[in-house]
């Protein structure tokens, strides 16, 4: 009975104590732009087929990826040759699946190349590399967020 109680109120206690949620930092966003996109910058033309699918903008960003990112802008190829409207749209698909409130670059960045699961398979850890060499080395070019490839 003790231990039922002692159980149930450690529950209550993590229901209802102030979850703070990890952040995705610009320098980890930007360095995953980085690796997706040789060094940040907008592709032209923004969308490739990568045989499964159109990749577009600098994070890659899949038709999937953008509708669970919140259909950002309205028009998945509008928003994703559009600076603001991918960054937007990368950390809502994060916010919603990257869920751990000790979360580091490493969750964001596995997560974003491997889909909602990807920050536990081991074929993500090659991007996470990557991302982790940007940081490391200070590789970070902040994008110009004033451009907009024309249609």
């Amino acid at each position: 009975m003790m231990h039922q109680f002692i159980l149930s109120l450690v529950f209550v206690l993590m229901a209802t104590s102030g979850t703070t949620k990890a952040e995705l930092t610009d320098s980890c966003l930007a360095c995953m732009c980085y690796a997706e996109s040789a060094g940040c910058q907008m592709p032209d033309p923004p969308c490739k087929n990568d045989g499964w699918s159109d990749v577009c903008g600098p994070w890659s960003i899949t038709y999937a990826y953008w509708m669970d990112g919140g259909y950002q802008g309205g028009d998945f190829y509008s928003c994703t040759s559009d600076w603001q409207c991918s960054e937007s749209t990368v950390r809502a698909y994060m916010g919603r699946y990257v869920t751990d409130p000790t979360a580091h670059c490493e969750a964001y960045a596995r997560t974003h190349v491997g889909g909602p699961w990807g920050a536990h398979q081991d074929w993500t850890l090659t991007f996470w590399h990557k991302v982790e060499y940007c940081l490391e080395e200070n590789l970070i070019t902040p994008p110009n967020l004033d451009t907009t490839l024309p249609k």
